[in-house]
């Protein structure tokens, strides 16, 4: 059993300045337990969970781990045995040269017999999909494969107490449910207990025991579903509930009463089929399709960006190349929206890099404003004025002493004078939700990873770039932080702004991009509107690609024939719809 008493710890942030992360918890987690923790970002949950494996330790207070003190030098050793931990950002923990070493790396500090590391090596790379990265270096590899590997190896480990710190922000849909029943799987055997810090409460919810954490405070301890109910509650502190019970709670405030517990998405459509006498059954998926690339997305005469046959092959000329992207026929025009999705390792992340000039295409022609990017070109730098990326890793893009001085980089190297630069900070902290007086002075590696996000978004929006492409802007943001990014955008894409959004957050995407650009395997396969992407949820899903839960809902009630929008991805829309359609009877 894991026990905290009366835990508090205080960061410093600055010469007799402190802040308060955690304050008087007391908690008891039993062997066995599979807990999820959810709170807004700062709210503490990091903090926590490194105070679990004695990566930090208490201010104040006592973190026992089967008897063993946290504070006691002599115990650390075993504490870290006993508790595995996998990081929000996989590289903090990835530390060999290649795939199969990182694995096995853990397991030889355990002194384990050769055999059996053998044995634990292959079923890792085999149970998380990295057969064919074995021999790979680490840094060579996505940001969700390398995500991947690092669960791969702390699992691989056998830890009694498994520690996971938004494990599945930078993964697909397909390698989050593969992680989430790995996780079920896990619980049900009983021999581990998973402590899962999430933003997602689709994942949440799975848990046998919630915590809910808000300014260092433990404030809320019960089961998902309970906590849930109080979904208007949860907005309050800048949490929201899954999709489905946001969506059932609504309608019960608008009179609905369900015979059964909803809990998933498929709960919500069956309760709704019966009300009208309708058998609903799952679909059962046969065969793998490939997604019909429709029309693409007319394109007006000014271009801002245009790929021709443009590919990216890493390690080009070395004895192990790496195919990234091939063939990419692409353009984008002035004021568009773009949302750039695909699986793990589809060539995202590249693609973005390519479009800032940090890398060159090995093959084909890239262009943004009728200037070719290459390399050695005297006007790289007026591209990359133009271009505003924010990095997978915000702490990448981080590195003065305090926010002010981050944020104000950009600016100070356009030439712009002390009170116009001054002026940009303060806005642009301002658009991001900080408080100028509250952050401008910290050091931006004393926030949280989510105010870190927000930082380095805000450093970018000071240059007032005209393209900007954001890869995966929401990965660990709290529900609030999620809205806020998603007004910043659509404000942006007002104004006139281009956005290339990449992410893996389908609700994000179906809620503020026109056009879908779907990659994989380093190819273009779909390039078209929105409302023809998601109007393939079959197709979508044997590929691997999970459906916001909103359009699953919608489309299951319109094939089952029943007049309905599809079309709509706010909630708010969705429960007006529904009491429409569903509402008289149920008066």
């Amino acid at each position: 059993m894991i026990k905290l008493e009366k835990v508090t710890y205080n960061y410093s942030i600055s010469e007799g300045k402190v802040i308060s992360a955690l304050q008087g918890i007391d908690l008891e987690l039993k062997e066995g337990e599979y807990v999820s923790i959810i709170g807004p970002n700062g709210s503490g949950k990091t903090t926590l969970a490194r105070l679990l494996n004695g990566l930090l330790l208490p201010s104040s207070g006592e973190v026992l781990v089967d008897g063993l003190n946290s504070k006691v030098k002599e115990d650390l050793r075993m504490i870290r045995q006993k508790v595995g931990m996998v990081f929000q950002n996989p590289e903090n923990q990835i530390i060999t040269t290649s795939v199969e070493r990182e694995i096995a790396f853990g397991l030889e500090n355990l002194n384990l017999p050769s055999e059996e590391i053998r044995e634990r090596v292959e079923w890792a790379l085999s149970a998380f999909h990295l057969w064919d990265y074995k021999n790979s270096p680490p840094h060579s590899l996505s940001g969700g494969e390398k995500q991947r590997l690092a669960i791969a190896s702390v699992l691989a480990m056998r830890p009694k107490y498994l520690i996971l710190d938004e494990p599945t922000s930078l993964l697909d849909p397909e390698g989050r449910e593969m992680l989430n029943l790995l996780i079920k799987k896990l619980a049900a055997e009983g021999k581990v207990t998973i402590i899962n810090i999430t933003q997602f409460p689709e994942e949440a919810i799975l848990a046998q025991r919630l915590l809910v954490l808000d300014k260092g405070k433990l404030i809320l301890d019960d089961s998902p579903e309970k906590i849930f109910e109080e979904d208007e509650k949860l907005k309050e502190i800048r949490l929201s509930a899954p999709k489905s019970l946001e969506i059932t709670n609504g309608l019960k405030r608008k009179g609905f009463r369900f015979k059964r517990k909803v809990l998933k998405i498929e709960d919500l459509i069956q309760e709704l089929l019966s009300l009208k006498g309708v058998n609903y059954s799952l679909p059962v998926i046969q065969k793998k399709t490939n997604i019909t690339e429709q029309g693409k997305s007319k394109i007006s005469e000014y271009l801002q960006i245009e790929l021709e046959n443009s590919g990216f092959i890493y390690n080009y000329r070395n004895i192990n190349p790496k195919v990234a992207l091939k063939d990419i026929n692409l353009k984008i025009k002035k004021g568009e929206f773009v949302g750039l999705i695909g699986p793990t390792g589809s060539g995202k992340t590249t693609l973005a890099q390519l479009l800032d000039g940090l890398l060159f295409a090995t093959s084909g022609l890239i262009r943004v404003e009728g200037l070719e990017i290459k390399e050695k070109v005297s006007y790289l730098k007026k591209i990359r004025q133009k271009v505003g990326l924010v990095f997978q890793f915000p702490e990448r893009q981080l590195f003065e002493e305090t926010v002010y001085e981050d944020i104000s980089f950009g600016p100070k190297n356009l030439g712009l004078e002390k009170e116009k630069i001054n002026s940009r900070v303060r806005k642009s902290l301002e658009v991001v939700g900080l408080d100028f007086v509250a952050f401008a002075q910290r050091s931006p590696f004393s926030l949280s990873s989510g105010e870190q996000r927000r930082v380095a978004i805000a450093g970018i929006l000071a240059l007032e770039p005209e393209i900007l492409i954001l890869d995966e802007p929401t990965a660990g943001l709290d529900f609030a932080g999620i809205c806020r990014v998603k007004k910043i955008l659509l404000e942006l894409n007002k104004k006139g702004v281009t956005i290339v959004l990449i992410s893996h957050n389908l609700d994000l995407v179906a809620e503020v991009c026109k056009r879908i650009i779907y990659l994989k395997e380093g190819k273009i396969l779909f390039d078209g509107s929105k409302s023809e992407f998601f109007s393939q949820t079959d197709e979508l899903q044997e590929q691997g690609t999970e459906v916001p839960d909103t359009l699953k809902l919608l489309q299951s009630l319109k094939k089952a024939g029943f007049e309905i929008r599809d079309d709509l991805y706010e909630t708010k829309g969705i429960i007006e719809e529904l009491y429409a359609i569903f509402g008289k009877k149920e008066k």
